[in-house]
C-alpha cells in the first residue's frame, strides 16, 4: 500500500518534466533559426510567398501547436510532432531548394521526443489502470 505524500506526488507530476524541458530548449532553438531565416538572411531573390517559406512558415505552425499541446495532452503532442517530422521529409524530398535535408537532421531530435511523448502517455494510462485495479481490490466487500 502507498503512502498518501506518494500518491500525492504522483497527482501533482501530471507533465513528464523531463521532456518539457527538452522540448522548450528544442523550442528555443527552432524559433531562434526561424528568425534568423526569415528576417536576418534575407537576399534580394528572397520571396516570402513561395512554396518553401509557405511550408516552412506552416511547418513551424504545427510546430507551436505541439509545443502548447504538450501542456495539454501528451499522445496529440507526440502525434503532432512526428507529423511535423512527415512535413520536413516531405519538403526535403519534394519542395525545398536551398535547405533541402536540414529540417529532417535537426527535427530528428524532435521525432524522438514525439515518440517519447506517446510512450510516456501509454505508460501512464496503464500506470492508472494498474493503480485503480489495485484499488478495487484492496476494498472490502460490504
Amino acid at each position: 500500500m502507498k503512502n498518501d505524500s506518494d500518491s500525492q506526488s504522483e497527482k501533482k507530476r501530471k507533465h513528464p518534466t523531463i521532456l518539457l524541458i527538452i522540448t522548450s530548449v528544442w523550442g528555443l532553438f527552432y524559433l531562434l533559426a526561424f528568425i534568423m531565416e526569415n528576417f536576418i538572411y534575407i537576399t534580394e531573390n528572397y520571396n516570402p510567398f513561395d512554396l518553401e517559406n509557405s511550408i516552412l512558415k506552416l511547418a513551424f505552425v504545427i510546430f507551436l501547436l505541439g509545443y502548447y499541446m504538450s501542456w495539454k495532452n501528451e499522445r496529440i503532442a507526440g502525434i503532432v510532432f512526428i507529423f511535423w517530422w512527415g512535413i520536413m521529409w516531405c519538403g526535403g524530398l519534394f519542395i525545398f531548394e536551398h535547405d533541402e535535408w536540414g529540417g529532417v537532421a535537426l527535427g530528428f531530435p524532435l521525432f524522438i521526443l514525439g515518440i517519447l511523448f506517446i510512450v510516456s502517455c501509454y505508460r501512464k494510462r496503464v500506470r492508472s489502470n494498474t493503480f485503480n485495479n489495485v484499488n478495487k481490490s484492496e476494498r472490502p466487500i460490504p
